[in-house]
Parts: C-alpha cells; structure tokens; sequence
C-alpha cells in the first residue's frame, strides 16, 4: 500500500527525529489534492520506524526528507496510538518531488477546524486526555509571534509565543531548521512578520504529553501560487550505475559531503574549474563535511518520463579498481574463507 504526503515536519526526537505531514492524492497527470477527514480537516500521517525504542526516524533517513518535500511510503499499515492517531508503520520511504512555500499553497494543508490546540489551551495534556484523543498533529497561522531563549537551559531552547483565536500559547522549538536559520539569520529575525507552525503532541514524560512546535514553515512571496503543482517530479526512474572513471578521478581535487536545504550532497572540486554539487542517493551513509574518495563511490543517472536525467551519489558496496591475487585472498579470508583459521 502507498502512500504520500507533504513533509510538514522532521523534529527532534528522543535521539532521532519525528517526520510527519499532510496525506496527499496524486492523479494520473501528476496534479496533487489533500486528503481530508469527515470533518474537512487534512488528514496526517506520521511514519513510526519499527526497530527503535520509541518510533523515532534514524537521523541518517531523516536528513533525505527536507520539509515541504513531497514523500512516497511504501507497505503502509496504520499503528494508531490513542491521541497520535496518525502514527503508520512503512517498508521504505524517500523524497519524490517538492512543493514551494506560498501562502496559498501552506494554507490548504493548515487545521480550519479546531479552535484551541489539542483539547485545552494548556501547555501540556494529562494521559487520560491523550488516551481519549483523536489527533495530535495540525498546522495552524497564528495571528501573532515571537520567539524567545530559555537562558535556563545548557543548550539553546526557544520557545514561541504566539496567539491563535485569541488565546496567547508559550510552547518549544524542536525544529532542527529553524535552530539553524535563526544561526543563520540571527540579525534578520525582527524582519519576520508572518509563519505558519506545526504542531505536536509528544511523548509521555513526567505524567504529562507537552505541546511541540515541532517546524516553523516560513511562507515566501518570490514564487508563485501555480508553481507547486510543476515541481512534483514524476517518480525517477534508474538508468544506471557506473564507478567514477580514472580520469574523472585524475581530475578532482577534492571531493566532500556537504548540507543543503535540498539534503547532503558531495561537492566536487576540479583542477582549474568550479565546483559540482552531486545530490546523494537515498540511504548513502555519508555525513557532513566527509572527505570522499571518488573510489569509494558510483554516480546513477535517473531519468524521468519526459527523458531528462538527473545524477545522484551511491556508496559502493566495496572499493571498486582491480582485484590482484594478494588483495583478493586477504579479502576472502576476512570473509571466512580459504582456509581462513
């Protein structure tokens, strides 16, 4: 069974991260719509990993899902949890396409329904109120903001303070991004007048489920409102695989794993030109800022239906070159064989 939706969310969690997003339907001709419950609410969906102590994503399947990336799942099955009603287990899941923020494309998928944020206008719910909830995700406008720093805590907190049908909530940041674009912009934030916040309800701790702000989507002007529909990619298709070539090789300078808001990708420096940028495959096992010998890695063409291709980075399964008698027989005996004691 398959599913997509509009990552939303990609949040801090317990060691990994939480990912969550806005279920959405794919028509033949590549158009999307929201999926919506009896109420006209969007409907979530948050991917719950099968082999972690609390369902938290891996950081390193996470890092290829960048917020507002459009995600295929694949071998969906519901795993509904009280409140957080929205939890699914899945086989595989990776980014397929993308949406662009503009205010008429983020309101679609905020929460019309709700007038208070998850039951009450507290902080924080009992477990008897989540055990009888029904939804512990939604986007919502908030019709004022700002943002302040814990100076309590060891490492940097912020929470936001915003008010929505008129009752002002204090809640904190899990976003990873939104910690690096404050970094990132720490002299530009005044220049902030409006965002649109997801929201979440966490994990049991201390008797009590806290309220999350768990992505601060910053809506932008410079695109417009038609384009989200064109940039959701067919799904690609590989076209092949091959190891970087010796001259390729002779050529580089340097080759690195570097982050973008797109996801990792390896930058390459040449001898007496400029720099190529390579996104790297889902599930490569390369960091940030690693130092990469093009030995060690294959570039797949993907190509889509219209015939245009795009490259991406693949780990390879082992150093490719030449195999002499040496080499080789080290290699079978560290594999237990050949006589191997």
């Amino acid at each position: 069974m398959y599913k997509h939706f509009i990552c939303l969310a990609n949040s801090y969690k317990r060691g990994g991260r939480c990912v969550a997003g806005v279920e959405i339907i794919i028509d033949p001709d590549g158009q999307w719509s929201v999926r919506r419950d009896e109420a006209g609410r969007p409907q979530w969906i948050r991917p719950i990993d099968r082999h972690t102590e609390f369902g938290e994503i891996p950081e390193g399947d996470a890092r290829f899902l960048p917020l507002l990336s459009v995600v295929e799942m694949t071998e969906v099955v519901p795993c509904p949890q009280h409140a957080h009603s929205e939890d699914v287990y899945f086989a595989n899941m990776y980014a397929i396409g993308k949406v662009l923020p503009h205010p008429d494309v983020i309101s679609q998928l905020a929460d019309g329904v709700h007038d208070v944020l998850f039951y009450d206008s507290e902080y924080s719910i009992s477990i008897d109120t989540y055990n009888r909830g029904d939804y512990s995700l939604m986007l919502v406008h908030p019709e004022s903001f700002s943002f302040h720093l814990d100076p309590t805590k060891v490492r940097a907190k912020y929470f936001m303070n915003f008010r929505y049908h008129g009752v002002t909530y204090d809640f904190s940041v899990t976003d990873p991004y939104f910690y690096a674009y404050i970094n990132q912009n720490l002299g530009a934030l005044e220049d902030l007048s409006d965002v649109y916040l997801v929201l979440s309800l966490g994990l049991e701790y201390e008797g009590r489920h806290h309220k999350l702000v768990a992505a601060v989507i910053i809506p932008s002007l410079t695109v417009t409102a038609t384009d989200f529909q064109s940039v959701l990619h067919d799904k690609l298709r590989e076209k092949s695989v091959r190891p970087f070539t010796r001259q390729e090789r002779r050529y580089c300078k340097r080759a690195f794993v570097v982050p973008s808001q797109e996801g990792l990708s390896l930058c390459i420096r040449k001898k007496g030109s400029r720099e190529q940028f390579i996104m790297l495959d889902a599930g490569c096992d390369l960091s940030s800022w690693q130092k990469v010998n093009l030995k060690t890695v294959l570039l797949v063409t993907y190509e889509n239906e219209y015939g245009e291709e795009t490259y991406r980075i693949r780990k390879a399964p082992f150093v490719t070159g030449k195999w002499n008698f040496r080499s080789l027989l080290c290699h079978l005996k560290r594999l237990g064989r050949y006589g191997a004691k």
